[in-house]
């Protein structure tokens, strides 16, 4: 899902393109995703442990145990079931490499393994410690334990690669590289159209997540000085709204409170759209503003590229290696160099023409599949001519304190579930005292709709038996992604939009927010639910 999946679709079908057995190995995936799996790639759909629960292929209350752990604890679980699923599938076919993101840890289970025979090659793309840094948030003891893991696959690798240079200068930053990973762009298959020029008057467009590390807060503040500037200019804005705001509120609207009057009636905010319809904002627009104060590589800047459309990016970022001389980079941070290259670009239709079609060959030409795929096959095989599995037990005495010092404390938290101090702390434990304090009052058991379907929803329901024991229940689920939009359904449960959930709320609804990431956001958007009665309860 996200960047780190289209990064992956696009290489998987690089690789099969070019005469490859390609296998990914993921967990389940939505129907919009598996309809657009490249031909010549196997996909392996690996059950979660929620989906395992419910299947009866793992007890609840090991579940529970696994959730006592932590965050970390919860994403190695996956990890270990993801890797269980390589090793079966290469003894039946054996591989010649396995590649795993660094984020979150995944390949982690086969690099301790000394018996898994294959190279496990760790893909830098962004790991935990950049992004909290990036934000500038300090990281509590779950998130140490997931960046401890995130240093231990970087450290265990049997080779190391990344898409950009910035990346892996910025990793070095926040942990200590065991080697130079091989810098290997990712492949995009777009842009075989034929260049059709930028609309006269096309919106100017940002793709992405509203977030403050993506920039959009220097963009707002920018086009209070650009758009005066360009007559006829409009600024739309694609993407999800996050909780990346003050105080950890919506970034969405506080970037509407930065925009003057002037120009906020010329600003739009679409939302999270599906992939075609992010394809025809792209050829509608003018061209792009991706201000990122951080990317390892933009695959939002690769398809509008590919569309012949140009951006205006982050200096010093992935973004800018990705766009070279066919966009302007400027200072992420300095609001005053975006809005004069927005103003620029606007009123020079000639070299906005100029750059848009450098854009669309660029694209063909450094990062079509027929190029990149050499390149990365070769690395490959000097990680399998160096390869060596009894080196991977001396590895692991040389990892970074940092691991150690997080796993400990989950090890004590694991230990005390397994022999029977119960784990007040895990997600399904704090549900169900809210569904206790909602019967106290009710008198009856509770029915609960969670507001998201997400991973942190995921982690929840692995732990239904807790409040299910009890007789309460979980009925549904609330999420405006657009993949559920038609049929939605997520782990059996059914998903209906807040807009639709609203107008039958009353006293008797309760919601519980089942994310920590975006919890305020949430909590602002269920308004109208409180307004009608509904109780909503935050869960962490």
């Amino acid at each position: 899902m996200g960047g780190i999946g289209t990064a992956m679709r696009e290489t998987a079908s690089a690789l099969a393109g070019a005469g490859h057995e390609v296998h990914v190995f993921t967990l389940a995936l939505p129907a919009d995703v598996r309809a657009g799996i490249p031909v010549g790639v196997t996909i392996h759909e690996v059950e979660d442990l929620a989906a395992r629960v419910r299947t009866g292929n793992v007890l609840g209350a090991l579940a529970a145990v696994v959730n006592a752990g932590g965050e970390g604890v919860y994403r190695l679980a996956l990890g270990v079931l993801l890797c269980e699923a390589v090793r079966e599938a290469h003894r039946q076919i054996p591989f010649d490499v396995v590649e795993a993101p660094e984020v979150e840890a995944l390949g982690l289970p086969l690099l301790v393994d000394g018996g898994f025979d294959a190279p496990v090659v760790t893909h830098l793309h962004c790991c935990t410690a950049i992004a909290y840094r990036a934000h500038e948030r300090e990281m509590g003891a779950e998130e140490r334990l997931v960046t401890g893991l995130e240093f231990a696959a970087i450290h265990l690798a049997d080779g190391l690669c990344a898409p950009s240079r910035s990346i892996v200068a910025a990793t070095g930053e926040v942990i200590p590289l065991p080697s130079a990973p091989h810098v290997i762009p990712h492949p995009y298959g777009g842009g075989r159209e034929a260049f059709e020029p930028p609309p006269l008057e096309g919106p100017l467009l940002f793709v992405g997540r509203i977030e403050k590390l993506k920039g959009v807060g220097v963009i707002a503040r920018a086009l209070n000085m650009a758009l005066p500037r360009c007559a006829g200019a409009r600024f739309r804005f694609v993407g999800p709204d996050t909780g990346s705001g003050p105080g950890g509120g919506s970034m969405r609207e506080h970037v509407r409170s930065l925009l003057s009057p002037e120009v906020a009636g010329r600003v739009e905010f679409t939302g999270e759209l599906g992939r075609k319809a992010v394809e025809r904002e792209l050829r509608a627009c003018s061209f792009c503003v991706l201000p990122s104060q951080f990317e390892s590589f933009s695959m939002a800047c690769c398809e509008a590229m590919a569309a012949g459309r140009t951006a205006i990016v982050g200096r010093g970022t992935g973004t800018e290696e990705l766009v070279g001389d066919a966009g302007i980079a400027v200072d992420p941070l300095s609001v005053e160099a975006l809005a004069e290259a927005m103003a620029g670009l606007w009123n020079d239709r000639r070299r906005l023409e100029a750059l848009s079609t450098s854009a669309h060959r660029r694209m063909r030409e450094n990062f079509a599949a027929a190029s990149i795929a050499p390149r990365r096959i070769e690395f490959y095989e000097g990680v399998r001519a160096q390869f060596r599995l009894e080196g991977r037990e001396a590895k692991l005495q040389m990892l970074p304190s940092t691991t150690t010092a997080a796993v400990l404390p989950a090890l004590v938290r694991l230990t005390g579930a397994l022999v029977g101090l119960a784990p007040a702390a895990t997600p399904g434990a704090r549900l169900l005292r809210i569904m206790e304090e909602v019967r106290g009052r009710s008198g009856k058991a509770t029915e609960v709709l969670l507001y998201g379907a997400g991973k942190h929803t995921a982690r929840l329901l692995s732990e239904r038996h807790v409040w299910e024991a009890a007789g309460h229940r979980v009925i549904g689920l609330i999420d405006d992604h657009p993949r559920f939009a038609e049929a939605g359904e997520y782990l059996d449960l059914p998903v209906r939009s807040l807009r639709a959930t609203e107008p039958g709320a009353s006293a008797s609804t309760t919601v519980v927010l089942s994310t920590d990431t975006y919890q305020d956001q949430f909590w602002g958007q269920t308004k109208g639910l409180r307004e009608r009665g509904a109780a909503v309860f935050r869960l962490y």
